[in-house]
């Protein structure tokens, strides 16, 4: 698709933080009775969706992080997966962490973090009843000095890019436009660089209202092209 010359929200990114803001962001327009075509343009310079770091990521859906405040966040995000699993390419098979006695403790406070939020999970002490728990469904489970399982009952995996071409058709179906095969390589702002006003691609220039920075590692190659604006 060809480069529109006016958006009020511009994208850069077809990974999964772009794609995932458009995704909500049409939604929510959609509720308050707001048409969508025309407003949204995502643009990345690869000639496929989740072509960089999305595409690569290991693909693992689960809510087993150490920081507490990440618990309800990623409880949210499962529930994401779990809301259209095919479209989503999601497999819901749950997630173990099977950790020696060194870690006990530490899983022992993600396992309580979690019931403190109802998310299910099942922990399991001690290194004969964690092998009788393995042994329960792995008949040839062999691994010496596990001490402790923590059993996530929600949770799995998910094919990346079949994943993100099922969250494309969600944003595509919402009339988000979606330009690949465009760089950006620069942006017009006003207010002394506090305002971006348009962006700037290899394939012509786009105003918008609104910028969202969606490209993951990349960003730092667009804070480069911003900071001599926010310098002035």
């Amino acid at each position: 698709m060809s480069l529109p010359s006016q958006a009020e929200y511009v994208i850069a990114g077809a990974g999964i933080h772009g794609l995932s803001t458009a995704w909500r962001l049409a939604e929510r327009l959609t509720a308050d009775g707001e048409g969508v075509n025309g407003r949204i343009v995502i643009i990345d310079k690869a000639n496929r969706i989740a072509a960089g770091a999305t595409g690569i990521a290991c693909g693992v859906v689960r809510n087993n992080y150490f920081q507490p405040a990440m618990r309800k966040l990623m409880a949210h995000s499962v529930s994401i997966w779990e809301s259209d699993p095919d479209a989503f390419s999601y497999h819901p098979n749950g997630y173990m962490q099977i950790s020696c006695e060194k870690m006990r403790e530490d899983v022992k406070q993600i396992h309580a973090e979690q019931a403190a939020i109802g998310y299910e999970s099942v922990f399991i002490e001690g290194e004969e009843e964690s092998r009788d728990y393995m042994l329960n469904m792995f008949d040839d489970w062999q691994a010496q000095g596990i001490t402790s399982v923590l059993h996530e009952k929600p949770g799995g995996y998910a094919n990346n890019v079949k994943a993100m071409e099922g969250l494309s058709k969600k944003v595509l179906d919402l009339g988000v436009t979606v330009v690949l095969e465009t760089e950006i390589t620069g942006f017009v702002s006003e207010g002394n660089g506090q305002r971006v006003t348009a962006v700037e691609t290899d394939k012509g220039t786009i105003a918008c209202d609104n910028l969202i920075i969606g490209a993951g590692p990349w960003v730092r190659d667009f804070w480069r092209m911003l900071r001599p604006s926010f310098s002035n």
